[in-house]
């Protein structure tokens, strides 16, 4: 299993390759240790963050949700183009084939486990399909309580 987080000792976003029901989490940029959570692991399946102990774990795509806005948009921006100069069915394939895409990319890209909280990623994990999908409530508590953090 593959751990890419972000380290609060060095202030980085680094990656840890972790064999099934690892107790510690090392960090490749400045050698700091994790601990993980005594109750971090269940039949060999995280249940909880190794990073911050969060039990709130989600199943998303392993896609850049950055790189498919910028799809969309060079989609659109094309399609308008064609738009402009008063050829429908050119703006229409173009909205068809950007949809196109984004639904063959849909099933070529896998999926990864990640924390609400702290936004570690975990690649690789077994049984993926039993873990729930994002939750905007849960997001939203975490994102709540991350800003209240801040203030005080």
């Amino acid at each position: 299993m593959h751990v890419t987080y972000h380290c609060p000792a060095c202030d980085r976003t680094v990656g840890a390759d972790l064999a099934v029901s690892a107790t510690t989490l090392p960090c490749s940029a400045c050698a700091a240790v994790r601990t993980a959570p005594e109750t971090a692991w269940q039949a060999e399946r995280p249940v909880r963050c190794l990073v911050c102990g969060c039990n709130d774990l989600f199943v998303r795509k392993d896609f850049s949700q950055r790189l498919g806005v910028l799809l969309v948009v060079i989609g659109f921006v094309i399609s308008s183009v064609f738009w402009y100069y008063r050829l429908p069915i050119g703006a229409y394939a173009t909205l068809f084939a950007t949809a196109l895409l984004d639904f063959g990319l849909y099933f070529l890209c896998g999926n990864l486990l990640e924390c609400y909280r702290c936004h570690a990623q975990y690649r690789g994990v077994p049984g993926l399909e039993e873990y729930e999908p994002f939750d905007l409530e849960t997001h939203e508590k975490h994102r709540q309580q991350e800003a209240r953090l801040k203030q005080s």
